[in-house]
């Protein structure tokens, strides 16, 4: 299985000087939001926890995420998750994931963007079923010896040059990283993710260009929080 976070990639490469700091701040915030309404403790809820250590990565301030963590209580948010499923070219499938408090603003913007690049929005159901929801752990790839106790609680791998990406299930998620750091395996970083369960391999590189600048131009979206796709791999 491949597949990859896109806005993953892109933070890592950029530093938070080249993002307006508000409006990645509000991302963060807003996932937590979103992922605190299915159970307000990280270690019982994979999906906050991992929107908490995003946070920490670029230093939000603790009070800001037990605030975002409260407000998820509040009756009167409209804030919401929508995920947008979308075709390509070349066979590519994407899914953009925003929260959003007014969807008709988020459709709209969206639509503007992928109207630039010829690509359309699909029926909803037409796209997704070709993902799976995981957790994805990434690891130096010096330590994979140390992993071999805890196989059982990965479900596929992915081998770079330098690294070891772990796919897990979401139950799983969050055990597997207290084991491997148990194993003194350091986490290089870790997700969760819509992976492709039939990965397209090739496309041509003028598409693959043009999917880049798409992929780019909808992650500075105020409402989009992350897009995935059905190829399998895409370095930026």
């Amino acid at each position: 299985m491949a597949g990859h976070s896109h806005w993953a990639q892109i933070k890592r490469k950029k530093s938070v000087l080249d993002v307006k700091k508000s409006q990645l701040i509000s991302k963060l915030i807003n996932s937590i939001i979103i992922a605190a309404r299915e159970g307000n403790n990280p270690e019982t809820n994979p999906k906050l926890r991992n929107a908490i250590e995003r946070a920490k990565e670029f230093k939000v301030p603790l009070e800001n995420i037990e605030r975002a963590i409260s407000k998820a209580e509040e009756k009167d948010s409209n804030l919401e998750e929508a995920i947008y499923e979308v075709y390509f070219d070349e066979g590519i499938s994407l899914l953009i994931k925003a929260i959003t408090d007014n969807k008709n603003r988020t459709l709209g913007e969206i639509k503007h963007v992928l109207n630039k690049y010829n690509s359309k929005l699909a029926e909803p159901g037409s796209v997704i079923w070709n993902f799976s929801e995981k957790g994805v752990i990434e690891i130096k790839i010096e330590d994979k010896e140390k992993i071999f106790n805890i196989l059982e609680f990965v479900e596929d791998f992915n081998e770079k040059k330098s690294s070891l990406v772990l796919i897990t299930s979401l139950k799983n998620f969050n055990l597997l990283k207290d084991k491997l750091k148990e194993e003194n395996v350091e986490i290089i970083g870790s997700s969760i993710e819509f992976l492709p369960l039939n990965p397209i391999e090739n496309i041509s590189e003028d598409t693959k260009n043009k999917l880049k600048a798409l992929i780019e131009e909808l992650l500075d979206l105020e409402d989009v929080e992350e897009v995935y796709t059905n190829l399998k791999t895409l370095d930026f």
